[in-house]
């Protein structure tokens, strides 16, 4: 049997950071930043404890993978929230303007289990939430200049916050669609394997489909129910996601590492690489080590 792996956590993010004012109580941690950036900027991130995002300027487009899974969220002015359970993983790219002002608040897990015993398990990205967007301008503005009884307010708004998550956790439960024909899990997980045994070699529809025993125009709309993507996006986004990887934690030459993840030549590997993560191979194998 597998022994589990043990949790990594893991906070990356790219662009300039401009500012930040980080403020702590028992119950929450509170960061107001501020980054400049390009149009794209890479984002990893995995922490211990449930997580609100308020993207109060320059958000647009999140491209990801969310636990594995292939995801895309677009953002606006009123759908600008994002909420994490604790260990989430998401990792991708965002399209950015110019500069990026944001608001995180990391709620203490005692806290949380104390008063919510894991209702919130689900995460729920780019959406709107008056109270909570409200709450979260308020506190902002208490964590830019605390004084003694930011303690005190910390406490109640992390109370009343956790009510309306868990709520809109609740509601997000119930909406959920009834599956119409989507993969089984285990059928996704099949391909999945199949994909990374096979990185290195051209990878057809006609045998992704066979390992879902589907016929190629019903598995077509059975993926894409299921991830929220393409069968080629989702192959592209593993050969990135491999390379990534490689250039990270070893020294192969880039041909190597292209050929082995599925690119017919380094040059290709290197344009699509640039054009998914908006930075060339070597720059961001700098970048991981620095």
């Amino acid at each position: 049997m597998e022994e589990a792996r043990p949790q990594r956590y893991v906070r990356q993010v790219g662009g300039e950071l401009v500012s930040s004012v980080i403020t702590r109580s028992k119950p929450i941690r509170v960061e107001v930043l501020s980054r400049t950036s390009r149009p794209r900027m890479n984002w990893h991130f995995r922490q211990p404890e449930l997580t609100l995002f308020w993207f109060r300027k320059g958000c647009a487009r999140l491209r990801a993978r969310l636990d594995g899974r292939p995801v895309e969220y677009d953002f606006s002015d009123a759908a600008n929230l994002a909420l994490f359970p604790a260990g989430t993983e998401i990792e991708g790219e965002w399209s950015v303007g110019p500069a990026l002002d944001y608001v995180v608040v990391f709620l203490d897990p005692v806290f949380v289990q104390n008063r919510l015993n894991g209702l919130i398990q689900r995460p729920t990205v780019a959406f709107r939430h008056d109270q909570l967007a409200r709450g979260l301008a308020d506190l902002s503005e208490e964590a830019t200049t605390p004084d003694n009884l930011f303690d005190l307010f910390a406490e109640g708004w992390a109370s009343q916050a956790l009510a309306h998550m868990a709520r809109l956790s609740r509601s997000t439960e119930s909406s959920k669609p009834q599956s119409r024909g989507g993969l089984p899990a285990l059928k996704l997980r099949k391909i999945e394997e199949f994909v990374r045994e096979n990185l290195g070699e051209p990878i057809s529809l006609s045998a992704l489909s066979d390992v879902a025993g589907l016929s190629k125009r019903h598995f077509l709309r059975a993926f894409q129910e299921s991830t929220g993507t393409s069968p080629h996006r989702y192959v592209l986004g593993l050969r990135i996601e491999s390379a990534k990887h490689r250039l990270s934690e070893t020294d192969e030459s880039l041909t190597s590492i292209a050929l082995s993840s599925g690119f017919s030549h380094a040059q290709h590997f290197s344009s699509t690489f640039r054009q998914a993560t908006g930075m060339s191979p070597s720059v961001f194998r700098q970048q991981s080590r620095a």
